[in-house]
């Protein structure tokens, strides 16, 4: 849309300080019961995520490194003992979540599916600040869906979206910050000049399987902090980190006289609506595997209700199947050949194996030494074919058949987008935590069950270091 087209009371650089007012005002009583909910949903999944990361191993050196740089005792490291600047803490505490690609993403703007990474960053951020801050649960819960919802209208607004969501990852950490460090709306707005105009992404490392992904995460968080020092400190900004002269949005439209055509409407019901991210994974990995393993897990209980027990030398061949809708290029069609965790997290060939030789996914299941652990469960992922089908107008679907050794074939189709967007259960969010919790191993169920119990009252803590003491070892 033309400049000339958009409500004086929007035209930039207007339009984000309205955005930073509202990042700095909103208070909880102006969150919705849902977002509430929502939010301890999340940040149950995302804690046990931080556990299921800590078992990775080749993160372990990253960590490592970290602790060897040392420094200020100033923020926690969860999963282990001791404390670092809050630059470190904040990298080790996210690229923890990130590991496994098993946490909550995705927001609904308006009712579109926007894809999203900023919980990974967000949660485990917000609880590193709130720890050394001592911030209450009511105070914790709201900076993290003011920041989101601010980034989240930006995002709306963007004219191409994924992947491109990931250069938003950085302003969300400024936004987080900016409260937690009490700006003002000029200074939040310095903040998000310095997280715009420094903002990161994971490049190829998913099509190229680089670990870049999880990286991301973390230094989006370094870099919310960062900015947000710069902005207490004295800085200047841009007029318009986003939509001004060279924005981080202006940029992709390559015309100084247009805004993005959703715009204004990312201002709508601004302070009224608060929009977070909504979408919990069923198995580490990408999201859209999602519906490919659940095809996996159904025809392994097809097997066992008629054999009793699953064989994986008695099946020939898997075959997956997406339908001609869905997107051809992407990095989930690839052979599986690298045999090891990243690879397996983005590989819908993989996951559909894993799933039929498993009846699930786990944490456990994904890692490297489990892998090249169960040369059957290789040879299958290695073997299975990838291809594509005709299927009902508007729907994308996909399909996985299995063919025994016996001439029996079973097949599993399923809606790929309902499988990632259904809301789970409670049971389910539990059982993904213990899941996790229970592979990290070096905390007594007790702690685990007082996890529960917390993030179902987040919002009655006077202090979050009753809840983040848990996520630490001793010394």
């Amino acid at each position: 849309m033309k400049k000339s087209e958009v409500n004086k009371i929007f035209l930039p650089p207007k339009g984000t300080e309205i955005l930073c007012r509202n990042l700095v005002e909103t208070t909880f009583d102006m969150l919705s019961e849902e977002n509430i909910r929502n939010f301890k949903d999340r940040l149950l999944d995302m804690t046990g995520c931080i556990f299921g990361g800590a078992i990775v191993p080749e993160d372990q050196f990253f960590y490592q490194l970290l602790r060897r740089w040392g420094g200020l005792e100033q923020a926690p490291l969860f999963t282990t003992a001791g404390r670092l600047p809050v630059v470190s803490a904040v990298i080790h505490n996210c690229v923890l979540a990130r590991a496994n690609d098993f946490g909550n993403m995705a927001f609904s703007v308006f009712g579109e599916h926007i894809a999203s990474h900023f919980g990974e960053t967000l949660i485990p951020m917000g609880l590193t600040l709130a720890d050394i801050y001592g911030t209450s649960g009511k105070d914790f819960i709201t900076h993290n869906i003011a920041a989101e919802d601010t980034i989240a209208r930006v995002l709306y607004a963007m004219p191409a979206r994924w992947p491109l969501d990931m250069l938003l990852v950085s302003s969300a950490a400024a936004a987080l910050a900016a409260r937690y460090y009490k700006l003002s709306a000029g200074q939040a707005k310095v903040a998000l000049s310095y997280a715009a105009v420094n903002a990161i992404e994971p490049g190829n490392s998913y099509f190229d399987y680089c670990q870049n992904y999880k990286l991301h995460n973390g230094e989006c968080a370094r870099l919310g902090i960062m900015a947000a020092e710069i902005a207490a400190g004295g800085w200047r900004g841009l007029e318009d980190p986003f939509f001004g002269h060279w924005g981080l949005i202006s940029r992709m439209l390559g015309d100084e006289d247009e805004l993005p055509a959703l715009y204004e409407k990312a201002f709508a019901k601004l302070g009224a609506v608060y929009f977070t991210e909504y979408c919990f994974k069923r198995f580490p990995g990408g999201l859209p595997t999602t519906a490919v393993a659940q095809c996996g897990a159904a025809i392994h209980e097809r097997i066992i209700a008629e054999d009793g027990v699953l064989d994986p030398e008695k099946i020939r061949n898997v075959h997956v199947y997406r339908s001609n809708s869905m997107r051809k290029n992407s990095y989930y069609n690839n052979p599986f050949k690298l045999r090891n965790h990243t690879n397996a997290l983005f590989s819908y060939r993989f996951s559909a194996c894993c799933a039929l030789v498993h009846g699930t996914i786990s944490v456990r299941h994904v890692q490297t030494p489990a892998i090249q652990a169960n040369p059957l469960l290789v040879e299958l992922a290695e073997n299975a074919t990838m291809n594509t089908f005709d299927c009902e107008p508007g729907k994308m679907m996909v399909k996985v058949v299995v063919e025994m050794k016996d001439g029996r074939v079973f097949e599993e189709i399923r809606d790929y987008n309902q499988a990632m967007f259904e809301y789970p259960s409670k049971e389910f969010i539990e059982r993904k935590f213990w899941d996790q919790f229970n592979a990290f191993g070096k905390l007594p169920k007790s702690v685990g069950e007082k996890i529960i119990e917390l993030a179902g009252r987040i919002e009655t803590l006077t202090d979050m270091r009753e809840y983040t003491e848990l996520l630490t070892l001793k010394s």
